[in-house]
């Protein structure tokens, strides 16, 4: 594996299906079983149109460590990390949620990446924090489904791609921040990547 060619993936939105945990973890705290998404606002209480006051009592609830060991895989997300893995890359987590949660989110992983190449950064300064651990870790790409964390990512590594989840309410990706729908094109944006940087050494 070449250090050379570490890469980094966000893990809510990307490898697991935090969107439909939260939804399931509502329809449970609030008794809504009919609970449906509404829209692609980025805030979940307005995607389901729950008032912020019942938003909190699901937050409460979900913010326990049983609950964010429990977000699900996609079914994609072996495949994205398998297909980097396959090019040589050293895949690490990059994910937004308090340091406290870091044991959970390795759980949530099941086993998916090694725990030392799993990494928390505070929520409230995530794009900063990210760019700094991608950093930090030598990453050369970086996918994530929040524009604000793709574009504070674009001065450390040599591609920052977004997941289009068709979020409104954020801000817009830069022209340097290449969009992608769907996961499993961002393996082929690494590798062309590393071909082009291989050719120019």
């Amino acid at each position: 594996m070449n250090a050379s060619r570490a890469v980094a993936l966000d893990i809510d939105g990307i490898l697991c299906d935090f969107e439909g945990h939260w939804a399931n973890c509502a329809r449970r705290v609030l008794s809504w079983p009919d609970l449906k998404k509404l829209n692609e606002a980025y805030h979940l209480h307005d995607r389901y149109g729950i008032p912020k006051v019942d938003a909190h009592h699901v937050w409460d609830t979900f913010h326990h460590e049983v609950e964010w060991a429990s977000v699900p895989l996609y079914d994609h997300a072996r495949d994205l990390v398998y297909a980097l893995e396959d090019m040589g890359c050293q895949v690490w987590a990059v994910t937004s949620i308090r340091a406290e949660f870091y044991q959970a989110r390795v759980d949530s992983l099941c086993g998916l990446l090694p725990a030392g190449r799993v990494i928390c950064v505070n929520p409230a300064h995530a794009p900063t924090e990210k760019a700094a651990t991608l950093q930090r870790v030598g990453a050369v790409a970086f996918l994530d489904d929040q524009a604000d964390n793709a574009n504070a990512a674009v001065s450390v590594v040599g591609l920052s791609v977004l997941l289009d989840r068709r979020y409104t309410g954020l801000e817009a990706p830069t022209s340097d921040v290449v969009v992608i729908d769907d996961p499993m094109d961002y393996p082929v944006l690494v590798e062309t990547m590393l071909r082009r940087t291989r050719l120019t050494d």
